[in-house]
């Protein structure tokens, strides 16, 4: 995590106005700092973060895909778990290949599962 105490050496050779504002811009992006609602196909509210939904595949450790769209593959997934809608669930998943400039590749035992992942590029 991100110091305010290092922002705020970085900026101590800065006239005293232009210190005062860019720390208090720092300040504000760091107390919040939020990845928002996980709505599909949506970027997270702070970061090069996006939602998406999808279901595991009909059939117990197929592969199913997440059309992702970014402008480059993917290296991370992170499952979510929004605590605002009954019944969601964390299944197990599991990368089937590397993704690629267009999909991401998961299977899973769960069988028709709706899942939310946030995905970072």
């Amino acid at each position: 995590m991100a110091r305010s105490s290092y922002i705020t050496a970085l900026l101590a050779g800065l006239p005293v106005e232009h210190r005062r504002a860019l720390k208090s811009a720092f300040d504000y992006i760091l107390d919040n700092m939020r990845f928002g609602r996980p709505e599909d196909s949506e970027r997270a509210e702070n970061g090069q973060q996006y939602y998406f939904v999808a279901a595991t595949a009909p059939v117990a450790n197929q592969e199913f895909e997440i059309k992702h769209g970014l402008a480059s593959p993917p290296y991370l997934l992170i499952p979510v778990l929004p605590l605002d809608m009954a019944d969601n669930e964390f299944v197990p998943l599991r990368v089937t290949r590397p993704a690629d400039a267009e999909r991401i590749y998961l299977s899973s035992p769960a069988v028709n599962a709706l899942i939310r992942v946030l995905v970072e590029a």
